[in-house]
């Protein structure tokens, strides 16, 4: 077999697979997520405990306002994957241009906002300098821009430009982060370099694309109205709450010592959803290319994204689990951390994962309300729990049961919905 030969039946039907491009994504995304933690520990080392906390504390808040990129991230995704069906690959390069420049300058006023926000509840938070706060809300803001040419990216199924982006920023982050923090030992100096390194990325891309755009047609289908936004709010915000009940009531039932054993315990269950969510991503334009494929070509890519994510979030909980006597209260491992509530939130975490395949494949198919569905179960669970659990292993068994009752009851949502709208079209 020559080389042609092997190279012909590897790329052979890659347009639609969702192994090999899961596997290539998480050989790049891998690398990426470990360059991210190493930062911390490297920002530890270099930064006084003060500077430090303030460093963490920092970042974190950047992330809390990076948070609404997933909901933004679906929403133009299923949008430049419509364009892309309907008017090809060069109108995307087009829609994209016009959506930064949508992002721009809508996005300056909530920029704002938060700044005035943080400015006058900084204090609450352990953020009080000027300069570290207008640098929180830069690294959030350039981040939606580089999160835009992700999507187009992801519309566009380009899997190793998409995952190479992504390690080239992270990498970019630590070594301008590290150098700035080396350089001056303060806070503001690390984020500086976070937000230069996004800033670099938007650059490099924006040139990448930029003999793209020159050729891209201009007819394409305008942007969807805002108000087409409101659905996947509510249906991604549905999941997010549900992913994190068991965090709300532990703040809300426990105290002091035993907060602090089931947050332990959570880090690394919680850490699974965190890596599934951009494979979700990269698989999302391939369910909404199924959109108008039979019920039966459907099923068979959602089954397939179902055994990619099971396979990733059972392998990663297994090893934890192997490995949870040094993990979890060992040497190296996290102190306060309960081995028992550890292996109950490690399975959550897999019932929760196929969770996402489910409602990331109903919002594929402009489904997002069915998500809303879960607040159902989720009243139940919250009504049970807050009468009854009052220990981190109790929270955590209520939460892993209802867990796999949200997952059943969810597909079971899903189910009768398809064969609803398959009866509304036949009818």
């Amino acid at each position: 077999m020559s080389l042609s030969d092997i190279r012909s039946f590897v790329s052979s039907g890659y347009a639609n697979s969702v192994v090999r491009r899961s596997i290539l994504l998480l050989c790049l995304m891998g690398p990426a997520f470990a360059i991210n933690l190493v930062l911390y520990y490297v920002a530890a080392s270099l930064l006084s405990p003060e500077n430090f906390g303030l460093f963490y504390i920092a970042v974190t808040a950047a992330n809390v306002l990076y948070s609404g990129s997933t909901v933004l991230n679906i929403f133009f995704t299923r949008y430049l994957v419509s364009v892309i069906q309907a008017a090809g690959d060069s109108a995307a390069y087009s829609a994209r241009s016009r959506i930064q420049r949508l992002i721009v300058r809508v996005g300056v006023l909530p920029a704002g906002a938060c700044i005035l926000a943080l400015f006058g509840f900084g204090k609450l938070v352990g953020v009080e300098s000027p300069l570290i706060i207008v640098l929180i809300v830069l690294d959030a803001f350039t981040a939606y821009l580089v999160d835009i040419d992700r999507a187009l990216l992801q519309g566009l199924r380009k899997t190793v430009l998409l995952g190479s982006v992504t390690l080239v920023w992270m990498a970019l982050r630590f070594v301008l982060s590290a150098a700035g923090m080396a350089l001056f030992k303060t806070a503001w100096a690390g984020l500086l370099g976070a937000v230069l390194a996004t800033l670099l990325v938007v650059a490099g891309l924006s040139m990448t694309f930029f003999s793209s755009d020159r050729l891209a047609t201009q007819r394409f289908q305008a942007l969807p109205p805002v108000r087409t936004l409101l659905p996947v709010i509510l249906g991604y915000g549905s999941l997010i709450l549900v992913s994190n009940l068991d965090v709300l009531l532990t703040y809300l039932l426990l105290k002091n010592a035993a907060l602090g054993a089931y947050s332990a315990s959570s880090v690394f269950p919680k850490g699974i959803l965190v890596v599934v969510t951009p494979l979700l991503q990269m698989l999302y334009p391939m369910m909404v290319g199924q959109k108008k494929a039979g019920l039966r070509d459907n099923r068979i890519v959602l089954l397939k994204c179902l055994g990619v994510i099971l396979a990733l979030s059972g392998t990663t909980a297994l090893a934890v689990f192997l490995f949870r006597g040094l993990l979890c209260g060992g040497a190296w491992g996290l102190k306060l951390c309960q081995p028992y509530a550890l292996q109950l939130l490690l399975l959550s975490a897999v019932f929760l994962s196929l969770l996402r395949v489910i409602a990331f494949y109903q919002s594929a198919r402009a489904s997002d309300w069915t998500a809303i569905s879960m607040l159902v179960p989720a009243a139940a669970y919250l009504w049970i729990a807050e009468s009854s659990a009052r220990a981190p292993d109790t929270i955590a068994a209520q939460f892993t049961v209802f867990s796999a009752v949200v997952l059943i009851f969810y597909a079971a949502v899903s189910l009768i919905s398809e064969r609803w709208f398959a009866y509304l079209r036949l009818g």
